[in-house]
């Protein structure tokens, strides 16, 4: 998985970073919020690993604010606020798993593994039809007739589509993951991106609609695909 830990503790994030990276996970390691803000819109974060005590903006604040741009984004909190009340606002704030500090390492590791296989089930392998194979690393898309390359932007379109729920995302949500500013692109723009990411799709011979436009809504992904 792609993770991000928000930390503020120097020593605690090294740690965690250290043990993500010997799983095999791609692991970047923040000491703010604010920080995330760069991280975020260069590519699509898997899980949010998040201290809710932090210098500037608060962990449930990034929580949120995270959450509305990557709708399946996975969130585990790390805190030392363990109240019952401090546990419902956390998961009230997108948490999916809440851990209280002092962490135990296994239980941690754990939880990391419980969110990965929600966001990546083994792929059933004996399904009908072509599947769409997506390289996030060396931005290729492959299926029946081969690969194609694809630009930063499609990349994240097609990631966003294949983790969020009924592969569906509304226009808002699209226009954030290529800006999450939302200030240079506009629906008009959305739909030329579209349309094109489309033509790739045909030339791997993948069948039709490969994307299909929900009218005053957003588009949807109608491909079996498997994010590499």
């Amino acid at each position: 998985m792609n993770i991000v830990v928000v930390e503020d503790n120097d020593d605690l994030r090294d740690a965690l970073v250290e043990l993500l990276q010997e799983q095999g996970h791609r692991v970047t390691g923040l000491s703010c919020a604010e920080d995330l803000s760069d991280e975020g819109s260069q590519t699509a974060i898997d899980l949010l690993v998040v201290d809710l005590n932090l210098p500037d903006e608060d962990g449930l604040s990034l929580a949120r604010r995270m959450r509305r741009v990557q709708p399946s984004l996975r969130i585990l909190m790390m805190t030392s606020r363990h109240t019952v009340a401090d546990k419902v606002q956390g998961y009230g704030s997108g948490a999916d798993i809440y851990l209280t500090k002092p962490m135990n390492q296994e239980e941690f590791s754990a939880a990391v593994q419980a969110l990965g296989r929600q966001l990546h089930p083994v792929p059933d392998h004996d399904a009908d039809g072509p599947v769409l194979r997506v390289q996030m690393e060396s931005l290729q898309a492959s299926g029946p007739n081969g690969h194609v390359v694809l630009n930063a932007g499609e990349a994240a379109l097609l990631c966003g589509l294949a983790r969020a729920p009924g592969q569906r995302l509304a226009h808002w949500q699209l226009l954030a993951l290529i800006d999450p500013s939302q200030g240079d692109v506009s629906q008009s723009k959305l739909a030329v991106r579209m349309t094109r990411l489309r033509h790739k799709l045909v030339e791997l011979g993948l069948p039709e609609p490969a994307l299909q436009v929900i009218r005053g809504e957003g588009y949807r992904l109608c491909l079996t695909t498997e994010l590499l």
